[in-house]
């Protein structure tokens, strides 16, 4: 309200000192320039500015004072007000479930040692710490689910990166042994900087470079020989871009072997209905193929056991899975040599594999 008697006091201020010097023209530019300063004045910053979901860009920090306070960042989906971030550092690799609702951005899940690429938005959430909250405005604080306060501590202060010199909103949480951690995010690209100060001990994440590509993932991916009863293994990526489909990324492996002198795992016209990595089932894979599969299959017991073999090492490698199970259509694995009875499927066993020397 006190916003709104301020600028109708400065617009009648205005209003007549410049009635005695200009023309009614540009009286009317005036009255126009001055309507949409009050648009601004009526422009509220969201949490959402600061935090926003960026996507099909990596974000690369530079760590300084800790080998662990390096890091990549890769936005891998995005559903409305929900997005999942993939966070590489020399440890580890893990993701965070990111929320923005009544007004806050919340971290609702997060999973570490996550090294494939798995969409988690539908997963039930585990914590709800918040990392950002409206309004955005120097005094506004909060108590995260561990007790410490985080605070807005400033709107405008500057930080040096060595990707660029910012002026930032500046969010400090103070922790019970006296030290702090200050966070720099900046409107329309996020986290720049996090400070870690303890005494004189400091760790800092510094943002280094923002490249717009997708995030590649290395793996191994397995194809029977046309030459010999047996298979090889290469190493290969998949380049994954926001949003992908992780079953039509697989589709385009198995169906184009990178060499005429190995076979492809799935026809042309089959298709990847669904991937699942089931972790209360002897982490298991679980692949569902529309039934074009069975007619590719249709090749030989040798060819069949050692195209099914290749197609669990590719899936089992990819999610660091103990087993595979295959499903056609929601029917299990069935055709004249094999047949799977339960949900344990096909073991995954790549020793003594070796890799194609094309």
């Amino acid at each position: 309200m006190k916003k709104h008697l301020y600028f109708i006091m400065f617009l009648s201020i205005v209003l007549i000192i410049v009635g005695c010097q200009t023309s009614v023209g540009e009286n009317e530019n005036v009255i126009n320039d001055l309507a949409n300063l009050e648009a601004s004045f009526d422009e509220e910053l969201k949490a959402t500015d600061f935090y926003p979901y960026v996507q099909n860009k990596i974000y690369d920090y530079e760590g300084i004072g800790n080998e662990y306070a390096e890091q990549r960042v890769f936005i891998e989906f995005v559903d409305g007000n929900r997005a999942q971030i993939k966070i590489i550092n020399p440890g580890t690799n893990l993701i965070k479930r990111i929320e923005y609702s009544d007004g806050a951005v919340i971290e609702t899940y997060s999973e570490g040692e996550f090294y494939h690429i798995e969409n988690m938005l539908n997963t039930k959430g585990d914590k709800e710490n918040i990392i950002l909250k409206e309004p955005i405005v120097v005094g506004n604080s909060w108590t995260t689910k561990d007790g410490h306060t985080k605070e807005i501590t400033s709107i405008n202060a500057i930080i040096d990166t060595p990707y660029n010199n910012f002026e930032a909103l500046e969010v400090t949480t103070s922790l019970d042994d006296g030290s702090f951690i200050k966070e720099y995010f900046v409107k329309n690209i996020g986290l720049v900087a996090r400070i870690f100060d303890y005494k004189e001990y400091q760790v800092e994440t510094l943002l280094k470079s923002i490249e717009e590509k997708p995030l590649e993932h290395s793996s191994q991916f397995f194809y029977p020989l046309f030459s010999d009863t047996k298979s090889v293994y290469i190493d290969d990526k998949i380049l994954f871009y926001t949003n992908d489909s992780i079953e039509k990324l697989f589709e385009e492996k198995m169906k184009n072997p990178p060499s005429d002198k190995l076979i492809a795992l799935i026809s042309k016209d089959t298709k990847i209905n669904s991937i699942h990595f089931d972790r209360n089932n002897n982490w298991t894979v679980k692949v569902d193929f529309s039934d074009e599969l069975l007619n590719h299959m249709n090749v030989g017991t040798a060819i069949e056991s050692e195209v099914l073999k290749s197609i669990v090492n590719t899936l089992g490698k990819f999610y660091d899975a103990e087993r595979v199970y295959i499903s056609v259509n929601g029917r299990p694995y069935e055709s004249g040599h094999f047949a799977l009875r339960n949900e344990d499927g096909f073991l995954v066993e790549t020793e003594g594999i070796e890799k194609f020397n094309n």
